[in-house]
């Protein structure tokens, strides 16, 4: 999160915000196997379910772009880095459940409107999606701002036993060979 002390620093800050120029990249831990991909759609508040999600028509719809590039197989997970080049409500969430790779954790966003619903078993203690980095230009100073959080402690635990389970695979597979 990003606040503004004053107004001129908050009107640079919107401006920032609405040039992209704003570097932000999520980590997730997303069900399946993910590739790398842009992914860009209309998002709008309700895709015909009560739900927000993408649109084939761009009326009332905002347009939404997610960067994702795999970091980690997991055996049947996929920890990804998620980098925003614009900033919509649940648009992580969205855009990879819509491509058939729900979050682990979810409880909103099951798949495409109309579409077979994907189903959690990860064992996830919630959400599995963090905020990584948050990189802009200070908006006083004109220095550039970087910020790196590692995964907090439950999902860093969660992606260790995720590991594990991956590991433990790899080794009875060997096993039967």
């Amino acid at each position: 999160m990003v606040f503004a002390r004053t107004a001129a620093a908050e009107h640079n800050l919107i401006a920032q915000f609405k040039e992209h120029s704003i570097e932000r990249a999520y980590q997730a831990v997303a069900i399946g196997v993910v590739s790398a991909e842009r992914i860009e759609t209309w998002l709008v508040r309700d895709r015909g379910d009560g739900l927000r999600g993408s649109a084939a028509q761009p009326e009332g719809a905002q347009l939404a772009i997610t960067h994702v590039r795999p970091l980690q197989r997991l055996g049947p997970y996929t920890l990804v880095e998620c980098r925003l080049e614009t900033g919509r409500t649940h648009q992580i969430r969205i855009h990879l459940s819509e491509r058939g790779h729900m979050l682990c954790g979810e409880k909103v966003y099951f798949g495409p409107l109309g579409g077979k619903k994907a189903s959690d078993t990860s064992g996830a203690p919630r959400l599995a999606l963090h905020a990584a980095r948050l990189e802009f230009i200070h908006p006083t100073t004109g220095k550039p701002m970087k910020f790196q959080s590692e995964l907090p402690r439950d999902l860093a635990q969660f992606v260790a036993r995720l590991e594990r389970g991956s590991q433990d695979q790899l080794d009875g597979d060997q096993l039967h060979e």
